[in-house]
């Protein structure tokens, strides 16, 4: 089933944790982990509407919860970009990693943490992109 983004937000995020919990790397490389990531998708040229915020609970191995959220939440991680690279790094035309080193994309949180856990990071990314995802913009 393809889901819209940002019309399917929420359905998007309910099969985003269950694709990340799906994947057994992700277990390995996330075990021992706690952790709040907020991903966020801000408007851009192509979409001028509200930012659309994922939060992603992660702990022992296991994504516990996903869920779109109105406002800044607390996270202990996060992620955010303009619509389009989002777009880009969903379809896998951007890497992760690159597009954090460059600034497409700003994070925040402890850079120490993230480089030890970027195999988790990773393992998320790659989960969201094996959703059949289509872009509304």
């Amino acid at each position: 089933m393809t889901l819209s983004l940002p019309a399917d937000a929420a359905a998007w995020a309910t099969t985003w944790r269950d694709r990340i919990n799906d994947r057994e790397d992700f277990a390995a490389a996330a075990d021992d982990f706690e952790a709040t990531f907020l991903f966020e998708i801000r408007a851009d040229d192509r979409y001028d509407g509200d930012p659309v915020r994922f939060l992603v609970e992660l702990a022992d191995g296991a994504c516990t919860e996903t869920a779109l959220v109105a406002d800044e939440a607390d996270h202990d991680f996060a992620m955010r970009g303009p619509y389009d690279a989002w777009a880009d790094l969903l379809s896998g035309k951007l890497d992760v990693s690159e597009s954090v080193m460059d600034g497409t994309f700003d994070v925040a949180g402890n850079t120490m943490t993230l480089l030890r856990r970027q195999d988790a990071v990773s393992e998320m990314v790659a989960a969201a992109q094996s959703i059949d995802t289509e872009f509304e913009y």
